[in-house]
């Protein structure tokens, strides 16, 4: 149980660290010594800190303390990888719900949030939904799934009826089955996740017609079903839910439908529309894929040539794996945006164009036909405005370039029209 101790001792010492950070900068900020959008912002760049701190203190955790290899001796999760799962993402979801935490009760201490358990219990859960929960969940439930198929074959696999479905193939069947269902039922999970709400009747009208004129289909069975997703005002964004056609969500945030222009919505969506288009989740996906090799040959190579023992080869090939996964990643990641941003201009015209009218502007313009130069300009517009309340996503990361960037990539499109706006990229929308 000191494997356990020391893991659990390290997590609490971030957990207490965050917190008191927040604490300390509420202090400042009620005594009057700083003012509030200073501390916001300097308490940020601290949980940022401490968010990214979680990777290797996780490391720290399974490997320094020898956690992943306790976990699984354990006599009830050896034979389940679900529950392994969930003991090797503990430290690292912990030390993320801290951060989250720690924000609320800097705001709860100035007074801007409600100090009630419950609201509070209402912040964390709407955070990890969406958040991490995207990833974690079906993950866990792919995990499961292995989980079941091991109980049925270490119960039933000398039974007749096991020998013929392996002999004649209806076990890998039923496996594939099982994964497709788990891919179809992907929308309705997110859905569970997210809250929804159907749209206004003018919204689904005005979705619905740019989809048709994309070639995608909205037909309730078969084709990409649309909702409004309520973030109670905080998320100003859209995304698509689903890796097959049938089922597939766009979900499309309050906010964005309350305050973005139509010209807005509409380089939003064809930006969401272009991942679908162009593959970039399958190809984020593959993406992680080196990372196993890397990992596991390191691993192997390590132990082989004696050069350290299985516990510290498993240790270097899990870090070598990480880095791995990071770079492969994160250069995915990157292209892809930039690409769906090249796209989204495109798949507007085709949108505009089809219907005859244009839904640039709401004004006398309405009926002027949209260029590609137009719909790099407003999409660098509604990136603009998309990240206006958060300062952090227009700087680079791992997973986006900077906005600059994207808008500059943009620039180049919209080049051809007269630009007397080099300093603001917004159209009077």
């Amino acid at each position: 149980m000191r494997i356990v101790l020391a893991s659990v001792m390290m997590v609490a010492g971030w957990v207490l660290l965050a917190h008191l950070a927040a604490r300390w900068m509420a202090r400042n900020v009620l005594s009057g010594k700083v003012g509030y959008g200073e501390a916001s912002e300097y308490l940020r760049m601290q949980m940022e800190t401490i968010r990214w701190f979680a990777i290797p203190i996780a490391i720290l955790c399974h490997y320094g303390f020898s956690l992943a290899a306790w976990l699984r001796i354990q006599p009830v999760l050896e034979h389940s990888m679900g529950l392994q799962a969930i003991g090797l993402l503990a430290p690292g979801i912990t030390i993320l719900v801290a951060t989250w935490s720690a924000e609320y009760c800097f705001a709860a201490i100035i007074g801007i949030q409600d100090r009630s358990l419950k609201n509070y219990l209402v912040a964390m859960s709407r955070l990890l939904r969406s958040g991490p929960a995207w990833l974690v969940l079906p993950t866990l439930a792919f995990l499961c799934l292995g989980d079941a198929f091991e109980i049925v074959q270490a119960h039933y696999i000398d039974t007749p009826l096991f020998a013929l479905a392996e002999s004649s193939g209806w076990m890998w069947g039923l496996i594939g089955l099982g994964a497709g269902l788990i891919a179809i039922s992907l929308p309705w999970f997110v859905r569970w996740i997210a809250k929804t709400q159907p749209l206004g009747e003018q919204h689904r009208l005005e979705m619905e017609t740019w989809l048709h004129r994309c070639g995608i289909s909205t037909h309730q069975v078969w084709g990409m079903q649309i909702a409004r997703w309520d973030t109670g005002g905080r998320m100003l964004n859209a995304m698509v839910a689903g890796l097959v056609r049938p089922g597939r969500l766009l979900l499309v945030s309050d906010r964005l439908l309350d305050e973005l222009p139509r010209g807005g919505r509409l380089m939003v969506v064809m930006h969401e529309l272009a991942h679908v288009r162009r593959f970039h989740v399958p190809l984020r996906m593959a993406a992680i894929l080196p990372a196993w090799f890397v990992s596991s040959w390191s691993s192997v190579m390590l132990t082989d040539h004696e050069i350290l023992d299985a516990s510290w080869s498993n240790g270097v090939g899990g870090v070598l794996g990480l880095i791995t996964t990071v770079v492969m990643l994160g250069v995915v990641s990157h292209f892809s945006e930039l690409d769906a941003d090249a796209t989204a201009c495109r798949l507007a015209v085709k949108a505009v164009r089809n219907g005859g009218k244009n839904v640039d502007c709401e004004g006398e313009n309405r009926d002027a036909e949209i260029t590609l130069e137009l719909a790099a300009e407003l999409l660098a517009d509604a990136l603009t405005r998309v990240t206006a309340d958060h300062p952090s996503s227009r700087k680079f990361s791992w997973l986006h370039p900077s906005l600059a960037t994207r808008v500059a990539r943009l620039r180049r499109i919209s080049n051809p029209l007269p630009d007397s706006r080099s300093d603001r990229h917004t159209l009077a929308i």
